[in-house]
């Protein structure tokens, strides 16, 4: 059903030994979502998608992915983790990363299957032609692609994506936003930003998190939440041109 709830957290806590990230977190992702996580830096963005994904376990309350516990929900997933690092030196081409994203194990071989659906993402995120390409010779907006189609490739029914506009030109973070647009008919999307302006163009809800949530709703009644959790102005325009976050902060 559309608008079946796909992730549910409950009362969750997380700590780093006794520093609490994470407190008393619980809000549900439905099926046909596209929800931006927004909040400070340090606030539990990453360590929240890391839960969701069964790679870190929280110290109180449930989560379920698919109905299921996080560590089988997660196969019906793509992740993009922030700040990915390569050595663009290694031999390998643009297929050969995006066909990791249908990982075999150290054994088995890829199948046909496999193979078609690394090509079908590719041919998503507009980089087919770029197939045979060492990675050597992408921008960095274009290895933003070729990351994604490798999220994709699993053929995932929640799309999860930790800052994807770090490295990426202003004009191809637009072209990004519509792809994201794009794979939202197919998949429930989840954007963890700072890029509060994007909100406003592109992105229907928002959960607002600073160790507590502070929002989650849809993005034309998160204004106040947002500046109670940033601890400072934030302004978002429902048309023209983005704007991040102004204004001088509370010392």
């Amino acid at each position: 059903m559309k608008n079946s709830i796909i992730v549910d957290l409950k009362n969750i806590f997380f700590y780093y030994g006794e520093t609490p990230v994470l407190e008393d977190i619980s809000f549900s992702i439905k099926q046909n979502d596209f929800l931006a996580i927004i909040g400070p830096n340090g606030g539990g963005k990453t360590t929240l998608l890391k839960i969701i994904l069964g790679l870190s376990k929280p110290d109180r309350g449930t989560v379920k992915v698919f109905g299921k516990n996080p560590e089988e929900g997660r196969k019906l997933a793509g992740y993009l983790p922030q700040n990915i690092s390569f050595d663009l030196t290694f031999p390998i081409n643009v297929f050969d990363v995006v066909i990791m994203g249908r990982y075999k194990g150290l054994i088995k071989k890829y199948s046909e299957k496999d193979k078609k659906s690394a090509l079908d993402a590719l041919e998503t995120v507009g980089m087919l032609e770029y197939r045979n390409r060492h990675i050597s010779m992408l921008s960095a907006g274009q290895l933003q692609r070729i990351l994604i189609a490798r999220a994709i490739a699993r053929e995932p029914e929640l799309l999860l994506l930790d800052e994807p506009m770090a490295s990426v030109d202003p004009e191809m973070q637009k072209s990004i936003y519509e792809l994201f647009l794009e794979l939202n008919k197919k998949m429930a999307v989840v954007v963890v930003t700072h890029d509060i302006g994007a909100i406003s163009i592109y992105i229907d809800n928002v959960l607002c998190l600073n160790r507590k949530l502070f929002y989650h709703g849809p993005k034309e009644g998160s204004l106040g939440k947002l500046e109670e959790a940033y601890s400072c102005p934030v302004e978002i325009l429902a048309h023209g041109i983005p704007h991040r976050v102004l204004g001088r902060h509370k010392k």
